[in-house]
């Protein structure tokens, strides 16, 4: 019962609020209705616009095939009469052709021939026949340009052509008028024959082919474009032929002052007041374009008053269909919820039988990745997530079989490299020392016969035979660097030091060097290799120590927390060049002063791998006064 009611109450309130919302929107409606019909006007007004900006661009081509088409007809008139006259004399036919052009008149009597002879003679000038047999070649236009002159030019070029000038227009002020002119020679009179039309005239009949076609525009039922000029004069629309700023209506006064004012600024919408049939005033939205060049504006409208009445209709449905909708809602959400409740029960129990089974698959996957088995579910998309989730568990199986293999031959190139080392060293380092005990043997026997410098050879060849052997047990221990890498136990670092020392005791009494270490921290490390990395960093100290200068080495060690440790081992020593910071730590890669005995180029090379292999990293810093050797162990 209570359910029954809030049912009934929900959809009195669903009601109300759609009644509500609708008058809510009526605004948004009105605001949408009004939006679409700007842009439909404003499309329209687009299309008529260019397709007056389309005539006008092809205003010159136009003129130039009319006239190109009268010249035709006169030069077929010509030939026509040449062929009819013969045995005329020349001046007979001259006369003949003259006579029969001269009063030919076309384009609403405008255009007229005009002829002239190879040497710039007037033949033939309608208009005024006073200037017939005057030589025109220094005939000039408006702008200073030699008519004839120029026109004999294009002919003797191309045989003829359009050329254009700037002449007087008969009826008009002034000479500087636009004018073109298609001429071509006759060549069975030696004769240049021409016509000729006024750009103005030609825009004209433009603009009255423009009226004519705009004026059966229509569009929207009842809607229409106008055109009117910018002094008010209508020349296409309801107002045709009237004025609209001197209308006895001040609305169409006010609405004609604002689309002037807009087209004058380019385009745009005007809202304003319009007067109807019936003589009264409805609101009126127009959007209007201007045209400059011929002082018109361009526009189309649509009044307010059929939005509005499509409102009030859309109320008026809304308000019939509401209650039989309310009352159709009540009884489809009682339905719906009956049925609802069912299958929101029927569904619950299902979900959750999936849920508990992607619950315990997945985490059976964490352990032991086996496939889901996707049968016992019963949701699609439970399946698809099953399926997901199986390829996945197949990706993991495949990456990590590929884990075993990579590891495994990993495993093995690593014994194989260290086999090949070991045998490598072991075998090279037999034929030097041959080579080495046989030269000091030569060296003994024959010494005292040889000159010094042949002895000086002898010394050289026994030291390369050295340091290729010290080259080859550098490289034998950096290979063996980490092949004890796991083999970590808790150590005392000062006392680990205290041996290397002890063991660099020679070196250090030799070098008369001292060595300072503070207190050391005791961590879970390698021993050997760490031994290996302080005795090459001590060692490289005294080799490279400055030559005018005690060596000095100090050994100190602070926490970076979390188990990390910085070590620190400083000499003022010859310190190292910024180009070589990075490289020296290389296997191979040396760096030592002119006359200084270098290293192998292994010791810094095998540190760095000491330091890698306990999760570290090792760098330098250097300045005059030495270097600092700095590496951190995760301990």
């Amino acid at each position: 019962m209570v359910a029954g009611m809030g049912l009934v109450l929900l959809c009195l309130i669903w009601a109300a609020v759609e009644f509500v919302e609708f008058n809510r929107r009526s605004g948004d409606l009105r605001d949408a209705q009004q939006h679409s019909n700007r842009v439909y006007l404003k499309r329209m007004i687009d299309d008529v616009m260019e397709t007056i900006a389309f005539e006008r661009h092809r205003t010159e081509a136009r003129v130039e095939a009319s006239l190109r088409g009268r010249v035709d007809e006169a030069e077929a008139i010509i030939g026509n009469l040449l062929k009819t006259q013969q045995g005329k004399s020349r001046a007979e036919l001259e006369s003949i052709v003259r006579e029969t052009l001269r009063p030919i008149r076309f384009n609403n009597g405008r255009g007229y021939y005009f002829a002239f002879d190879l040497n710039g003679i007037e033949k033939l000038f309608p208009l005024r026949p006073q200037l017939e047999g005057t030589n025109m070649l220094g005939q000039t236009g408006a702008r200073g340009e030699f008519v004839v002159y120029d026109m004999l030019q294009l002919v003797q070029k191309n045989g003829g052509g359009l050329y254009r000038y700037y002449w007087a227009q008969p009826g008009k002020p002034g000479n500087d008028h636009l004018k073109f002119a298609y001429v071509r020679l006759i060549p069975d009179l030696n004769w240049v024959v021409g016509t000729g039309e006024y750009v103005e005239d030609m825009e004209a009949d433009i603009k009255a082919e423009l009226l004519e076609r705009i004026g059966h525009m229509r569009f929207d039922q009842d809607g229409y474009i106008f055109v009117s000029q910018w002094d008010g004069l209508s020349l296409v629309g309801s107002l045709k032929g009237t004025n609209s700023l001197q209308s006895p209506h001040q609305g169409v006064r006010d609405g004609t002052i604002q689309l002037i004012a807009t087209a004058k600024a380019g385009s745009g919408l005007v809202t304003y007041s319009m007067t109807d049939f019936k003589g009264g005033s409805v609101e009126k939205t127009s959007y209007v374009a201007g045209i400059p060049d011929w002082q018109w504006f361009v526009g189309a409208g649509m009044t307010h008053d059929r939005t509005e009445a499509e409102i009030t209709r859309q109320r008026q449905i809304l308000v019939q269909g509401l209650g039989i909708k309310a009352v159709m809602a009540l009884l489809a959400t009682i339905l719906i919820g009956v049925v609802a409740l069912l299958i929101m029960r029927r569904t619950s129990r299902r979900t959750a039988m999936d849920a508990q089974i992607l619950t315990r698959a997945m985490a059976e996957a964490a352990d032991s990745p086996h496939p889901i088995d996707t049968t016992a579910l019963r949701f699609a998309e439970h399946h698809g997530f099953a399926l997901s989730a199986n390829q996945l568990i197949i990706r993991r199986q495949q990456v990590e079989k590929q884990l075993l293999d990579r590891t495994a031959q990993l495993e093995q190139t690593n014994a194989d490299l260290e086999r090949f080392a070991y045998v490598a060293s072991h075998d090279l380092q037999e034929p030097l020392r041959t080579i080495g005990l046989f030269l000091q043997l030569l060296k003994r026997r024959v010494g005292d016969t040889l000159d010094a410098e042949s002895r000086e050879y002898i010394d050289f060849a026994v030291g390369g035979a050295d340091r290729m052997r010290n080259n080859i047990q550098g490289l034998l221990a950096y290979s063996r660097s980490t092949h004890h890498g796991d083999e970590r136990v808790q150590t005392d670092m000062d006392a680990l030091l205290a041996r290397v020392i002890g063991d660099l005791s020679a070196t250090i009494a030799a070098t008369g060097a001292h060595i300072e270490a503070a207190a050391l921290p005791v961590l879970r490390i390698n021993p050997d290799q760490m031994s290996a990395l302080f005795q090459n960093l001590i060692s490289n100290a005294l080799r490279y120590r400055h030559p005018e200068q005690t060596p000095e080495v100090k050994i100190s060690a602070v926490s970076r927390g979390d188990g990390v440790w910085e070590f620190a081992v400083a000499d003022n020593g010859i310190g190292v060049p910024d180009d070589y910071r990075t490289a020296i730590f290389e296997p191979f890669r040396r760096f030592h002063p002119p006359g200084m005995e270098g290293g192998s180029g292994i010791g810094l090379a095998l540190c760095r791998r000491v330091v890698e292999a306990h999760d570290g990293k090792i760098w330098v810093d250097a300045d005059a006064s030495g270097s600092t050797f700095r590496f951190t162990i995760n301990g």
